[in-house]
């Protein structure tokens, strides 16, 4: 057992470098823990895993995933249309990644995704080349890559650490589907940058490609499809305050993003408009509470048919509540309230549950309730409810209610 043990732990320094493992056998054997024999059959046996290049400091692999039961209905309450119900089992994430500390600032982070959403994105979450800088007045972190967009703070939480198991309808409208090109995942240059005179004052600025996440059938091959480039920014304030005895945290911070040519879709539109949009948003946590709120704005040119590049202003808001509480040997486990609301501004709406295509819906509210159990930091089971209810439609889905019910396993490494 003690030759096994030994050798698990060589294996896992054999990683960062072979001189570093004659030197730890050399140090056992001397310390009487190993035998020279020993120590010779444990070199002979080690598999030595080495970075490509000499100036790599550090290789870290991560991983999760995360499998879903969902059951959910469209019901039409008022009007002529039908929805057939979803339910089954899926694999929502299915996530491994990499990231190297390869020196002088520089580091490179490779995430794959081969869950539900997957093959639209070529099986790649995130793949950035990183370097910090930290100047006399510039400090922060360039990167060159795929990942998101600040735009939405729900949709740029983890999505491993989402208080709800599923991301709210408004998330969905202004950062996915129906704000074509406008948010989440696309490639380009970013930069996160801190105001190193003004403690918990941080920035950020990019520069992207015309096309993301739900706006072209495959964003990452179809790059040809981007006309245009695209422009984000953002800047808030974080910090900690004590409040009797307990520690406050707070974030407050403002989105803004603009797309020449971001209104587009090869079916629905006859040529590409313009949308900008401006999300601010406020989170607070304590003692266990935590609360987030965040508001969207945008302005787009509707060049779907016979509109001609009519002016939209949909707007809408998250609201999250949760409160986690410790449960002894049991884990933690953490209710959680969040309310959604959209007014699409006659753009019409995709339930975010099913992707049921509601035609002319206006607008929408969401109510979730559901629970979280966190076994471990590692392991977390959530059940959740969602009812939405969609409102000023055509004469074929004037009023929508919807029903869904989640069951969620999450582990990760």
């Amino acid at each position: 057992m003690k030759k096994v043990i030994i050798s698990l732990l060589v294996a896992g320094a054999v990683a960062a470098a072979n001189a570093q493992d004659k030197a730890l056998l050399e140090t056992l054997v001397k310390k009487g823990m190993l035998t020279q024999q020993e120590a010779a059959q444990i070199a002979k046996d080690s598999v030595a895993v080495t970075p490509a290049t000499k100036s790599t400091k550090s290789i870290k692999i991560f991983g999760g995933a995360q499998g879903w039961y969902s059951w959910g209905k469209n019901s039409v309450k008022s009007g002529s249309k039908t929805f057939g119900q979803q339910n089954g089992f899926t694999l929502r994430y299915v996530k491994l990644g990499i990231e190297a500390d390869v020196g002088g600032g520089w580091s490179a982070e490779v995430v794959t995704d081969f869950g539900m959403e997957g093959a639209s994105k070529n099986y790649l979450d995130k793949v950035v080349a990183s370097k910090k800088i930290d100047l006399d007045y510039i400090n922060g972190t360039l990167q060159l890559g795929l990942r998101k967009v600040n735009m939405g703070y729900e949709q740029n939480m983890d999505d491993f650490g989402q208080l709800a198991v599923e991301r709210s309808v408004a998330t969905y409208f202004f950062t996915r589907y129906e704000g074509k090109n406008f948010g989440s995942r696309t490639v380009g240059v970013f930069w996160d940058g801190n105001i190193t005179q003004v403690d918990g004052l941080y920035y950020g600025a990019a520069v992207t490609s015309g096309v993301s996440e739900g706006g072209v059938t495959n964003y990452i091959t179809e790059a040809q499809d981007s006309s245009a480039l695209s422009f984000w920014a953002n800047m808030g304030y974080k910090n900690v305050a004590d409040v009797k005895g307990e520690t406050l945290s707070y974030d407050i911070g403002v989105n803004f993003g603009y797309a020449p040519q971001g209104m587009n879709d090869d079916i629905r539109y006859t040529k590409k408009g313009s949308v900008w949009g401006i999300n601010p948003y406020a989170t607070l946590n304590w003692r266990g509470l935590t609360l987030i709120g965040e508001f969207f704005l945008q302005q787009a040119e509707d060049y779907t048919l016979g509109r001609n590049g009519v002016g939209r202003t949909p707007m809408g808001a998250n609201f999250t509540a949760a409160y986690k509480m410790d449960i002894g040997e049991w884990g933690a486990i953490e209710p959680v309230f969040r309310g959604s609301y959209v007014s699409t501004n006659g753009m019409g709406l995709r339930s975010a549950y099913s992707g049921d295509d509601l035609g002319d819906v206006n607008q929408a509210m969401t109510f979730y309730g559901g629970v979280n159990w966190y076994a471990t930091t590692a392991v977390k089971t959530s059940l959740g409810y969602e009812f939405a209810y969609y409102d000023q439609g055509d004469a074929s889905v004037e009023r929508v209610y919807g029903n869904t019910v989640w069951a969620q396993v999450q582990v990760l490494f």
